[in-house]
């Protein structure tokens, strides 16, 4: 009878499903299943093996990119399948939206944390991770404060969303500035801000920083802000000044880094290369590099 009920109660264990996500960088995930495809089948010792991880940590791993659908379980081994080719093709040609898309229909975590900033997408300001966590458990979702940060930075890295390089606000982007004129309005309630402190007016502002509040106000990205900064310039010469920057200057530090991810076609293991870039840049015109702004009539064209 004892055994009946033991055998019952490891069967009632195995249905209950995990809630919380076990965190796994993106680089653990394209090696898994690089590894999947150079292996007929992986266990917890192969992985921990060649990830130089524990016992504990290749099992949590394994599992978790089970549940994202790109390993299949047979018996005591985890193989690839379709998804895991797939997966593999869009890291290669590096069609990063590609894989945004994948976790959005296959990974629930993923789909909860886009899902949150989406419905902030039309606010003024991005969410801090605390903000993420206190809307998760509004709308019953099953995000703690790891997971937001992991997911973050999968997002950061797949250029889904951006976080405010000064305040650490997180925001979904858009494609695209959706109207002209909004973004001359933000460009010059920003530049107005900035341009006048405590004790006195300057004239010239730093661009990394009106950037980042212009891009979190209309969910832009920072490469977009470039290209209709530069186009405003060229309709608006002499109304709009640009002035370079001394090579070496304080200013172009910022609390936060700009994250990014290349393939690393070194290793035998296929995998990431993460890049960190905290060193703030200003614009590019033509060889010419430009670290402030200053906007001398607000009626731009």
């Amino acid at each position: 009878m004892q055994n009946v009920e033991s055998a019952s109660a490891l069967r009632v264990t195995f249905m209950v499903e995990r809630r919380t996500m076990r965190p796994v960088t993106l680089k653990r995930i394209v090696e898994i299943c690089s590894l999947a495809s150079q292996n007929d089948r992986l266990n917890v010792e192969i992985v921990s093996r060649k990830l130089d991880v524990s016992h504990s940590r290749a099992k949590e791993i394994l599992l978790e990119v089970q549940k994202m659908g790109l390993l299949s379980k047979i018996e005591d081994y985890w193989v690839m399948n379709d998804k895991t080719s797939e997966f593999l093709e869009y890291f290669e040609k590096e069609e990063w939206s590609e894989m945004h898309q994948y976790f959005l229909n296959n990974y629930q975590f993923y789909r909860e944390f886009i899902r949150i900033l989406k419905y902030h997408i039309s606010d003024k300001e991005g969410l801090s991770v605390d903000e993420v966590y206190k809307e998760s458990l509004k709308y019953g979702f099953h995000l703690n404060r790891t997971a937001i940060e992991v997911l973050a930075d999968w997002c950061e890295r797949l250029g889904v969303i951006q976080r405010n390089l000064y305040t650490g606000k997180l925001y979904l982007i858009k494609q695209e500035v959706e109207n002209l004129n909004d973004f001359y309005k933000v460009l010059i309630e920003s530049y107005r801000k900035l341009s006048v402190s405590r004790w006195r007016k300057e004239v010239f502002v730093e661009i990394p920083i009106i950037r980042e509040q212009v891009c979190e106000r209309l969910k832009i990205s920072r490469k977009i802000f470039d290209q209709t900064l530069k186009t405003i310039y060229l309709k608006n010469v002499g109304k709009i000044e640009f002035s370079g920057a001394p090579i070496v200057t304080h200013a172009k530090r910022s609390p936060f880094s700009e994250k990014m991810m290349t393939p690393d076609e070194k290793k035998a293991i296929l995998s990431p290369r993460f890049k960190l870039k905290r060193e703030r840049e200003g614009l590019l015109i033509g060889r010419k590099s430009y670290y402030y702004i200053a906007i001398h009539l607000q009626n731009l064209q």
